[in-house]
């Protein structure tokens, strides 16, 4: 018997990720808190970690598929002692106007029960009957109680209380009232990164004191009781190669969008990750035969990036000589041949493809894509289908040549190219968790020993 919970909300905006940060952090005094959240959001998830210590995962079930989905949540449930799992939006808002994927399609496929979060300001029988309507639209989704965020004090928690044990004899587990000192600031895609904030530690503080207050925590504990399915087993995943490689990956404040297990199954494939920064360092670390360079926000720190002309040169001296590189989103901006801003400044980077980068106040491309691998690269084989999800305000302006992708929205008849290669390097918009592709992490891994030993790279 395990104990784990999902705290989800009723649309977004309700405080689903203050709550379970709190609840997170509070417990981590006392115990192993495992902490996931639902989709594929790489912020929250730094948030997670630095309330509980611990690497959250990311349960997306478009990206992971369900048995992928269902060997991550046993993997790391079994490593703590409780699993809290953050939803995402609205309980049942899933891919296009389905509940596909959703919080509630997540909870009801690992059977974990949900406690709900309730924006419970200017509302007082209402309540029941906005409660109620997330109980009967999936009832196989086991909603065992409620929180209610923004209560306008104890008198008005006690009448909403009062009201939704009455009419729906469900659990509730307390409230937060409204304080805008345990908000968390905001930019174009979303949380501001752990690492870009300040005072983390008083604010955070401050919420545990309000968890401690005014939440039910033990209350929850006693009712999320879960069973795992013993059938369940990862070990059979990885492949280990014969030689390890040392691969660089750029992690700074620009560069930090990755998903844990993409890192771990390269380690357990026989990598050896070694962190840099494209900030601060003046060349690639030593010894290495491979790159990886994520996502995050180069925008925010282009001039940096541009005045660092020795770590430019280092990059682009590897890619010419062939060492294997992968480059997501923010790192395919970071290899055009610059970056625009939106006052129009202009800062040059390291060029390697015929690209111009412009950011816009509008988001390009949004949501879950299927990408068509036209072409061998150093991740993919021709024919070779993944999923993936991109989320950019920034456009590519100019030609660039040798697309190993046609990308798409599922069920829309709109496409575009990406998967950019020059050379061993492959640069691209769409986000991917190498959890869902074995193979890709070994042939990227078998590509950087062909570096090393100097055999030809069959990925052109």
């Amino acid at each position: 018997m395990y104990k784990a919970f999902m705290l989800a909300g009723t649309n977004s905006g309700v405080g689903k990720t203050t709550i379970s940060l709190g609840i997170m952090g509070y417990l981590s005094k006392k115990f192993n808190v495992m902490p996931f959240k639902v989709g594929p959001d790489y912020i929250d998830t730094s948030y997670h970690r630095f309330a509980t210590g611990n690497y959250s995962c990311n349960l997306d079930l478009y990206m992971l598929g369900v048995k992928n989905l269902k060997e991550l949540f046993a993997k790391y449930t079994k490593m703590g002692d409780v699993s809290i799992i953050e939803g995402v939006m609205g309980l049942y808002d899933g891919i296009d106007t389905t509940k596909k994927g959703s919080s509630g399609d997540v909870a009801r496929l690992l059977n974990v029960p949900v406690i709900l979060v309730v924006d419970a300001s200017e509302m007082a029988a209402s309540v029941s009957a906005m409660v109620m309507g997330y109980i009967n639209y999936d009832k196989d989704v086991n909603i065992k109680g409620v929180i209610l965020n923004k209560a306008g004090g104890e008198d008005h928690y006690r009448l909403l209380k009062e009201c939704i044990k009455r009419d729906l004899g469900i659990e509730v587990f307390g409230y937060l009232p409204s304080d805008v000192e345990l908000s968390l600031p905001e930019r174009h895609l979303g949380l501001v990164p752990t690492c870009e904030m300040k005072g983390l530690n008083e604010k955070f503080d401050r919420l545990y004191t309000y968890i401690e207050k005014y939440i039910d925590v033990e209350g929850i504990l006693d009712s999320c009781n879960i069973e795992l399915d013993d059938e369940v087993d990862n070990g059979n995943l990885y492949v280990n190669a014969k030689d390890k490689v040392r691969i660089a990956f750029a992690h700074d404040e620009a560069f930090n969008f990755y998903y844990q297990d993409s890192l771990e199954i390269l380690k357990k494939m026989g990598a050896e990750l070694v962190p840099f920064s494209l900030l601060y360092d003046s060349n690639l670390p030593v010894g290495i035969s491979g790159i990886y360079i994520g996502g995050g926000f180069p925008e925010m720190f282009t001039e940096k990036l541009s005045l660092n002309k020795k770590m430019i040169s280092s990059i682009k001296n590897a890619i010419e000589k062939g060492m294997p590189v992968y480059a997501e989103c923010g790192g395919l901006m970071y290899l055009t041949k610059s970056i625009k801003d939106l006052e129009g400044n202009t800062y040059d980077m390291v060029g390697i493809y015929d690209a111009y980068t412009v950011m816009t106040k509008r988001l390009n491309h949004f949501g879950y894509v299927e990408a068509e691998v036209l072409s061998d690269n150093v991740l993919f084989k021709k024919d070779d289908m993944i999923r993936g999800h991109e989320f950019h305000y920034s456009k590519l302006e100019g030609y660039v040549r040798n697309f190993s992708y046609i990308v798409h929205k599922p069920k829309r008849n709109e496409s575009w190219p990406c998967g950019y290669v020059y050379k061993n390097c492959l640069a691209t918009y769409v986000h991917i968790n190498l959890y869902t592709y074995p193979d890709a992490a070994k042939r990227f891994i078998i590509n950087c020993n062909n570096f090393i030993t100097g055999d030809v790279c069959k990925c052109r």
